[in-house]
Parts: structure tokens; sequence; C-alpha cells
């Protein structure tokens, strides 16, 4: 599952010229006043399928700053491939293989200049994504919107390294979620801590 880097280095830019051809930037505003700068891979993520995310990602933006009593924030998201999140996960964690998201916090306490918290960097890959919404039987789309929660309190501090972190951690994800009409999204999966992804 989502893995927290511990970096504070915001490596989620293309990093070659050619990358510019695949990928597309997009600024999305929440009705809390959360911005999401968005990073999308046009070659592998469907077009219908961030288009109907997009709603429901500002939505569980706004859900989490509201259940965990926090200010408005800055979110950087790259939507990527496989490819290239087993890149990051192998330069930042050392596994060099996919993982579904990574987290890369920002500075602590750091606001933009419209008093927005600067909260770090999330990355999703598609291929990894897509099946594990059809190992689990869930749609894509909540799937996805699960791991940006998740990716979002990884920001925030919380961990899942520790069976009480990852109970705590998993609760106010299936609470969040909740608010969005997404089911529990660990009835019936792997617990978190046993699964090869957990950072």
């Amino acid at each position: 599952m989502c893995n927290n880097t511990g970096m504070s280095e915001m490596p989620l830019e293309p990093d070659s010229p050619d990358d510019d051809d695949h990928y597309a930037s997009e600024d999305w505003y929440t009705d809390g006043g959360s911005h999401l700068e968005m990073i999308i891979d046009r070659t592998i993520w469907p077009a219908d399928e961030i288009a109907a995310a997009g709603d429901r990602l500002r939505a569980a933006t706004d859900a989490t700053c509201d259940m965990f009593d926090l200010p408005p924030l800055n979110v950087g998201g790259l939507f990527c491939d496989d490819r290239r999140i087993a890149g990051l996960n192998g330069r930042f964690r050392g596994k060099d293989k996919p993982t579904n998201v990574l987290s890369f916090p920002g500075g602590e306490s750091e606001t933009d200049g419209e008093g927005r918290l600067a909260a770090g960097e999330i990355a999703i890959a598609f291929e990894t994504v897509r099946s594990e919404s059809v190992r689990d039987g869930k749609s894509l789309n909540d799937h996805l919107v699960h791991l940006w929660v998740h990716g979002l309190l990884h920001l925030m501090g919380h961990d899942h390294d520790e069976e009480a972190e990852a109970e705590a951690m998993e609760s106010g994800e299936i609470a969040v979620l909740a608010k969005l009409g997404i089911a529990d999204p660990y009835a019936g999966t792997v617990p978190l801590q046993d699964t090869a992804e957990a950072g």
C-alpha cells in the first residue's frame, strides 16, 4: 500500500524532455480552498477515468481536511505508469518494483501565498491500481479515491509501520471514504501490514 518516503524533496516533475509529450498539467481547486497540482500521464490514464475521478478527489481532499481539522492544502499529484513509480520506489525506498502509491511530505507548516499548507506530493501508478481493483472487485475510481486519501494521511504524518498505527490510519480512511459513499476498502482484503508493499 502507500509508502511515506520521508523525503521533503519533490521529485514528481517529469524527468526528461520526452516526458513532456506524455504529461498534462492541471490545476484542480476544491470547494474548501485546497489546490491540487496534477501531472497526468495521458498515454496510460484513461481520460474518462480522470474526468470521473476529478470531482471525487477534490471532495476527498476536503473531507480529509474536515475530518482531521486541517487547513486547505496544496498537494502535488502525479498519475503515472508502473515504470515511473518503480523508478521513484527504487530511488527513495530502495525497492525496485512498482507500488500503487507513494507520498512525499512537504515542509513542516509551510504555506503558499494563499495560506494553504504545502502538504507534499502523491504519486499513483495506473497499472497497479487497475490490477488491484480487479483483484479486489472494486471500481478503479473507488480504489483511486482510497489511495488518494491514504496518501493524504501519509502527508499529514500518519503511518502504518506498527499495528496500532495501521489500525488508526485505516479507521480514518474508512471514515473519510464513508462520507463519500465508498465502502470500507479493507473489508475482505489482506490487512495492510501483511501486504508486500507495506512500508
